[in-house]
């Protein structure tokens, strides 16, 4: 199996719908805060637009984080 490939699971702020998308296309809005799983504004929902958040590696059951 490619690492480089693996998918990570996104979910959208508006409409809560799932993305998957590879791990090699992932870009954090600020890489240098462990805290932010937010995506970079240009990685949007394909069904709203809204913004991405990492959940983390598709399959794995996710924790969620009401903040």
């Amino acid at each position: 199996m490619d690492h480089m490939n693996e998918e990570m699971e996104c979910m959208c702020l508006e409409c809560g719908a799932s993305s998957y998308l590879p791990k090699s296309d992932i870009v954090m809005e600020d890489p240098t805060s462990i805290d932010s799983k937010m995506l970079n504004s240009l990685l949007v929902c394909s069904i709203c637009g809204g913004q991405l958040k990492l959940i983390g590696k598709a399959g794995d059951e996710p924790f969620y984080r009401l903040e």
